[in-house]
C-alpha cells in the first residue's frame, strides 16, 4: 500500500517535530508512524504530546513505525525539489519507506496496539483565537525563564493569564476571557518547544485551548496537543497589579534596549547589573574586575530607585513588547506595561530615596 505528501508537507512536518521534541534528550527525538482512521504521527517531548493528521489518503496498517526525526531531517536537507513535489510513503513487508529524490528511507513497523499511543480528546474547552494571538503571549512569559522553571496558567476576575515568577521579577500576559477558574503549571521547556513549533503554522489559524483533568490541551485544525500540567504547591503571588504606586509615566525604550545590547555583547558571561532610575537622567551601570561603565538614559523621575536587573532577561523581555510603555513605581516595585497586548513585567526595587 501506498501514499503520497507533497515535498513542503514533509518538510512543513519535519520542522514542526524536530521543535516541538527538542534537542535536550535524544530518547524522544522520534516520530511514531501509525493509522487510526488516517496516517497519523505521535511525538513527544517528555511532557508534550503531539498528534498529527498526516493523509486520509492511506489504507489500514497495523502497528507503529518508529521514525528518528534526524532521518526525516536528513533526507530534506538540501534537496532541490519543489514544494508541490510528491514524496512516496509505502507500507510493505513490515516496513514503513519513504522515497525522494533517489532517497530511500526504511523503518520497521513494530507490533502495538494504538490505543497505546492514542488518548482522549475530550476537553473542556476555554478559549478560541489565532494562533498568533496564543504565541505573542506564551512566548512573553516563557523566553526569559530558565530550564527547571514552570509556566503558569491562571485566571483572576475572569481573564485567564499566562505567567511566569522568578527570584526578582515576575511576568504575566493576559490572554483571554473566560469563565473558568484554575491554575496549573507547565515545565518551562515544553512552554518554548510549543511555541518555536506552532511558529510554523498559519498564524490565523483557530487554536483552541482547554483544560482535561491533568493536561493542557491545544487543538488546531490537524493538530491535537496535550501538555503534561500540575497544581501549585504552594500559594504563588504571580499577579502583577499597578495599585499603590506613586509615579506613573509613559517612556520610550528604544535607548535602553540599545544600551542592554552593548551590555549583553560585552558582558557575555556576567548578566548583572543596575538600573539606576533618578531625577534630572537615568543611568544603568555595570561593576566588573575592579571597573565600572554607566550608561546615561534619558528617563527622568520624581525619586530615586535603585533596581537589580539581569541584562540578558530584561532584554529579551523588552524585545517582546512595544517601544511605547507604561512604567509604574513605588518603594518596593516596578512595573513595565504595554496595555495593547496586555503584557506587564514586574521587578522588585532594591533601594529607594525619596527627593524633595
Amino acid at each position: 500500500m501506498e501514499g503520497w505528501l507533497t515535498y513542503v508537507e514533509l518538510k512543513t512536518i519535519t520542522k514542526l517535530l524536530d521543535a516541538f521534541c527538542g534537542s535536550v534528550e535524544p530518547s524522544f527525538r522520534n516520530a511514531y508512524f501509525y493509522y487510526d482512521k488516517a496516517l497519523k504521527i505521535y511525538a513527544t517531548d517528555g511532557c508534550a504530546k503531539i498528534y498529527l493528521n498526516v493523509t486520509k489518503e492511506f489504507l489500514p496498517f497495523d502497528g507503529v513505525a518508529s521514525v528518528p526525526i534526524q532521518y526525516l531531517k536528513g533526507i530534506i536537507r538540501d534537496t532541490k525539489l519543489k514544494d508541490d513535489s510528491l514524496v512516496k510513503i509505502t507500507v510493505e513487508n513490515k516496513l514503513i519507506s519513504f522515497e525522494i529524490q533517489g532517497i530511500t528511507l526504511n523503518s520497521k513497523i513494530e507490533k502495538m496496539d494504538t490505543k497505546q499511543i492514542e488518548v482522549s480528546r475530550e476537553f473542556t474547552l476555554l478559549s478560541k483565537k489565532e494562533i498568533g494571538a496564543f504565541l505573542n503571549k506564551l512566548d512573553f512569559v516563557s523566553a526569559s525563564a530558565n530550564e527547571g522553571d514552570v509556566i503558569d496558567f491562571f485566571t483572576f476576575n475572569d481573564n485567564l493569564i499566562f505567567g511566569y515568577l522568578s527570584n526578582y521579577y515576575k511576568l504575566n500576559s493576559i490572554y483571554a476571557n473566560i469563565r473558568e477558574e484554575f491554575h496549573r503549571e507547565i515545565p518551562f521547556i515544553s512552554a518554548r518547544h510549543i511555541v518555536k513549533s506552532l511558529k510554523l503554522l498559519k498564524k490565523s489559524s483557530i487554536l483552541e485551548l482547554g483544560v482535561d483533568k491533568k493536561d493542557i490541551v491545544l487543538r488546531i485544525p490537524g493538530v491535537f496537543i496535550k501538555i503534561c500540567s500540575s497544581m501549585p504547591s504552594y500559594n504563588k503571588n504571580l499577579l502583577v497589579t499597578q495599585n499603590s504606586f506613586v509615579e506613573e509615566k509613559e517612556i520610550n525604550t528604544k535607548e535602553l534596549k540599545k544600551v542592554l545590547s552593548k551590555l549583553y555583547v560585552t558582558f557575555s558571561e556576567s548578566n548583572i547589573a543596575y538600573l539606576l532610575l533618578n531625577k534630572g537622567n537615568s543611568y544603568i551601570y555595570k561593576e566588573n574586575n575592579n571597573s565600572k561603565i554607566s550608561f546615561k538614559l534619558p528617563y527622568s523621575f520624581e525619586n530615586q530607585y535603585l533596581i537589580t536587573i539581569h541584562i540578558r532577561k530584561i532584554r529579551s523581555i523588552l524585545s517582546r513588547m512595544s517601544e511605547n510603555i507604561i512604567v509604574y513605581l513605588s518603594p518596593k516595585e516596578l512595573v513595565l506595561e504595554e496595555k495593547k497586548n496586555e503584557k506587564r513585567a514586574s521587578f522588585l526595587v532594591q533601594e529607594f530615596k525619596k527627593l524633595t
